[in-house]
């Protein structure tokens, strides 16, 4: 066999040999360590796909348009520290406490030899399809604020050490620097509400949201509340404490420019119930095969 099983009432020498050691002498003990282990696999899968997209996707990039295309940069480091430390963390142990999803048990087993924590169907739904929806709500948000400041979209693409000056703007430098300041905690609250609605789809592989809601029923988790308004916490206060925007650099951001974010975050949602809707009907169709 490959998992020998002991009783615990059994000799030390079954025991010894067995791969599993039935406490209470009960064979059907397996079946809820096997759930055991599939929900701790599947928990560990969910926090991978949630922090991936925030933490290092939306992150990264900010740098690279900074680089490439000689933009300001639309996330600070310590906004960018501040997000992993923080905010990420709560729901991510949020994340953790999700009870199993109803078909749980009639999946087919895992293969230890070919089924990894982190294989190209995670990392592709991470980065590809989630990675690239947050980051270009953050970037949008961005974006937004500097247009509806009269500074379009030419006056800071390749402009690198110029930014203000060539071509020229209606504000002085120090102006723009405030502004930057700015539009750096736009994208911030803009990628930390994203991360709300990333949660409430990743929650599941399969299942839909509404058969699985964190309301009421099995599926309740009620902690994702409490990590949510954390995040929430955090947000205000580092972007409208005033010593954190003298020290670090943030700002007070207004409501209109993160509002983007929430039209975004609804699509996503309703992108993923479709594809979980596929992957149930069309088991042998390409978003099955491709389903993490």
């Amino acid at each position: 066999a490959h998992l020998g099983v002991a009783m615990q009432s059994g000799t030390e020498v079954s025991k010894e040999a067995g791969d599993m050691i039935l406490l209470d002498n009960n064979f059907a003990s397996i079946i809820q360590a096997i759930e055991t282990g599939r929900l701790l696999s599947d928990n560990l899968k969910k926090v991978a796909v949630y922090l991936l997209p925030g933490g290092s996707w939306s992150q990264i990039w900010p740098l690279f348009f900074s680089l490439w295309f000689g933009m300001p940069l639309a996330l600070s480091a310590f906004l960018a520290i501040v997000f992993c430390m923080l905010n990420d963390v709560f729901l991510s142990l949020a994340m953790v406490t999700e009870s199993p999803e109803r078909d749980i048990m009639s999946r087919s087993p895992a293969i230890r030899s070919k089924d990894h924590l982190l294989n190209w169907k995670l990392l592709l739904h991470a980065y590809i399809f989630v990675g690239t929806i947050e980051c270009f709500t953050g970037f949008f948000c961005f974006w937004y604020y500097w247009s509806d400041h009269k500074v379009p979209f030419t006056s800071f693409m390749f402009t690198y050490e110029k930014f203000g000056v060539d071509p020229k703007t209606p504000y002085s430098r120090a102006q723009l620097t405030e502004m930057k300041y700015v539009a750096q905690s736009v994208y911030y609250c803009s990628v930390c509400l994203f991360q709300v609605f990333n949660y409430f789809a990743t929650r599941t592989r399969y299942t839909s949201i509404t058969e699985h809601n964190p309301f009421w029923g099995k599926g309740r988790n009620l902690y994702a509340f409490g990590a949510i308004l954390m995040s929430i916490i955090v947000q205000i206060i580092v972007t409208q404490v005033f010593w954190f925007n003298q020290v670090f650099h943030t700002a007070p951001v207004p409501v209109k420019y993160v509002l983007p974010t929430l039209g975004f975050g609804a699509l996503w949602l309703l992108i993923d119930e479709l594809r979980k809707w596929f992957v149930r009907n069309y088991p042998d169709g390409l978003a099955a095969k491709i389903a993490w």
